[in-house]
């Protein structure tokens, strides 16, 4: 059974949300080190999804004002395809304000997964990505609540 928490600091996950990184990418996009200043970030919060005691993913999100970017989503690959992310994602359905993100535009099952989630395309990044080089596809999820 999978388990969603809310990252408050009491352990250095670091190396844990990185081995995520590196299982899911050939080559992960963040480096260490910009995942321990991102998780230390005031502005910034993480949703870890266990399988018992094994990080296998996790959600990272960035809140300013009113509006919340989501900057990372992963699932090591042994559970991928399980509903995680989708466990994930529900962690924050309920902000009170406008989300943002980019996705590759080769990754169709990701934007599916935020299609499902009530996000739709407002446009693109040139070359946003490295490793390979790919355009980003933006996409917004609106609050009705104004």
């Amino acid at each position: 059974m999978i388990e969603i928490r809310k990252y408050e600091g009491q352990a250095d996950l670091v190396p844990a949300v990185y081995a995520v990184l590196t299982d899911v990418y050939e080559r992960s996009p963040w480096t260490e080190s910009q995942v321990a200043a991102d998780m230390a970030g005031a502005d910034t919060t993480y949703y870890l999804a266990y399988e018992g005691q094994e990080l296998v993913g996790f959600l990272a999100v960035q809140t300013v004002l009113d509006e919340m970017e989501i900057l990372q989503i992963a699932v090591k690959a042994d559970f991928q395809r399980l509903g995680i992310a989708s466990q994930l994602m529900a962690a924050v359905m309920d902000w009170d304000g406008d989300i943002f993100l980019e996705v590759r535009e080769s990754n169709s099952a990701a934007q599916a997964l935020y299609t499902r989630q009530h996000f739709t395309k407002i446009g693109k990044r040139k070359d946003y990505y490295r490793h390979p080089v790919e355009d980003a596809v933006l996409m917004k999820r609106e609050w009705n609540g104004r």
